[in-house]
């Protein structure tokens, strides 16, 4: 069902944008249902929230005083592999403090495994689901990214005149959580640059894309490194921060965009690779 929506969001983006493929910008997206469709079709371009991927990550998450402290960070990065087939999610912990430890999602339970491999998980434990969407150690949590279609009580697009280039989305939103998302875009490349969350009109957490570091992989464009802080109402005042680089084999990025093609996982299907008995 999920995959069909994606098709008609997709398709209604489409139809609602003309002249999509020389960029896009507040001209088009002049009604909350044009807005709607461009965030969901801009969020391909997060590997987090694929459907269907195998990705490597290093990830240097650190709280307080930490973040300022290069050795001690250091200690504390780590290397995870993320796959994710339809509902089911698996992060295992290759390098680190964390290492060899899994964490994975499937169905209404949640199991963590003491021992795991590329392609093998042992010595597991279930927990009933919380629905959990935060990844592991990190302050990224994947649930932030569907409140930008969610709960929203009114959404408009701003231009930059100091930099036409960009354009900016207000929405604001009803219920618990933040009430405010402010989100700047790349005209071209049609992906987010930051996406900054508020809470009673102090901003709470702040997801950083940088332009430079987006690379196209099969017609679309990736983010290959990602900032994101827990913060104080500034960027800059911030209580927790996550780093996040798409790791490489040589020259070429660990990110498959159909799981069961990556190499390390040669041998798996997508029922093996959650297998925790």
């Amino acid at each position: 069902m999920k995959s069909h929506s994606f098709l008609v969001a997709h398709l209604i983006l489409w139809i609602l944008l003309p002249g999509t493929l020389l960029g896009v910008g507040c001209k088009q997206l002049n009604t909350p249902k044009k807005i709607a469709a461009f965030l969901v079709e801009s969020q391909r371009s997060n590997p987090l929230l694929r459907k269907n991927v195998s990705v490597s990550l290093e990830i240097s998450p650190c709280e307080g005083k930490v973040c300022k402290k290069k050795k001690l960070r250091s200690s504390k990065k780590e290397l995870l592999h993320f796959q994710r087939i339809a509902k089911n999610r698996r992060v295992f912990f290759a390098k680190g403090p964390n290492a060899p430890r899994c964490v994975i999602l499937r169905g209404n339970r949640q199991y963590v495994c003491s021992q795991c491999r590329r392609n093998a998980n042992e010595n597991c434990r279930s927990f009933p689901s919380d629905d959990s969407s935060l990844l592991p150690g990190t302050n990224i949590d994947l649930a932030d990214f569907e409140l930008l279609n969610r709960g929203v009580k009114s959404s408009k697009c701003i231009r930059l005149k100091k930099q036409p280039n960009y354009f900016k989305i207000d929405i604001r939103r009803k219920g618990k959580g933040y009430d405010r998302i402010v989100a700047y875009y790349d005209k071209k490349k049609k992906v987010p640059i930051t996406m900054n969350f508020f809470s009673s009109k102090v901003m709470r957490k702040v997801y950083r894309f940088f332009p430079k570091y987006y690379i196209k992989l099969e017609n679309q464009w990736f983010s290959t490194v990602l900032r994101v802080r827990t913060t104080q109402g500034k960027e800059k005042s911030y209580v927790f921060e996550t780093l996040v680089h798409i790791a490489k084999e040589g020259k070429k990025l660990r990110l498959f965009t159909n799981a069961l093609r990556d190499p390390y996982l040669k041998g798996s299907s997508a029922d093996s690779l959650f297998i925790t008995d």
